[in-house]
């Protein structure tokens, strides 16, 4: 028979493990997308482009960043173009803002069909403190060799994410032509909530065992 102390504190050990797992699924602020190119080297050769934009919902939207790193498959980092507040490097990390008055962030690089393009994005940005929920879109494209054919959905992005400074970001549209692949990225503090969690079930296991 349980001891009313174990079982209380069993659920709540278990509460605790399936709300990190949760928060995994629902909203986070870290991503690594992926684009399978293998199908585009017979109709496109081996190079296309990738475009990458960061746009605020309105002009009332609070400032955010996305911070692109761990770069594969991409090309010449001396291709790369950009518009409105982009800066950095492919091999420092890009940061895209926000925040250009003409409303418009763009980072159009070189990358190398036949395999995995992939990259790794970090979202950040101050509160919102009017809590409206305004949010800003990250939007992935490809494109022919040519800069002005898009490869996928009838021209549709086939990867976007929607950051909101209220509860992270969240896929909302994934287009799966290319072999697309969106995946969150637990943070630090999340693998410690659920590696707690599951410490703690084991010691309420262990302690069952031994007062059966």
């Amino acid at each position: 028979m349980f001891k009313p102390a174990l079982t209380s504190l069993r659920r709540a050990a278990l509460v605790l493990a399936l709300s990190a797992c949760t928060s995994l699924a629902s909203a986070a602020s870290v991503f690594q997308i992926e684009l399978d190119t293998s199908t585009l080297v017979t109709a496109n050769g081996n190079t296309g482009w990738i475009d990458l934009q960061f746009n605020p919902g309105n002009g009332g939207t609070p400032y955010a960043q996305a911070l692109l790193t761990n770069f594969v498959g991409f090309g010449d980092p001396t291709t790369a173009e950009t518009a409105g507040n982009v800066s950095g490097s492919l091999a420092g990390g890009y940061v895209i803002g926000n925040d250009d008055a003409s409303g418009y962030n763009d980072l159009f690089h070189a990358v190398n069909f036949g395999g995995k393009v992939g990259f790794t994005v970090t979202f950040s940005g101050d509160l919102d403190p009017s809590l409206s929920g305004l949010g800003s879109a990250f939007a992935v494209s490809l494109f022919d060799s040519s800069k002005t054919v898009a490869l996928g959905t009838a021209g549709d992005a086939l990867v976007v994410l929607n950051w909101t400074s209220l509860g992270g970001a969240t896929a909302s549209s994934l287009a799966n032509q290319i072999g697309t692949s969106v995946s969150a990225v637990p943070e630090p503090q999340t693998w410690l909530m659920l590696g707690a969690g599951l410490a703690l079930l084991g010691g309420v296991a262990r302690r069952r065992r031994f007062s059966a």
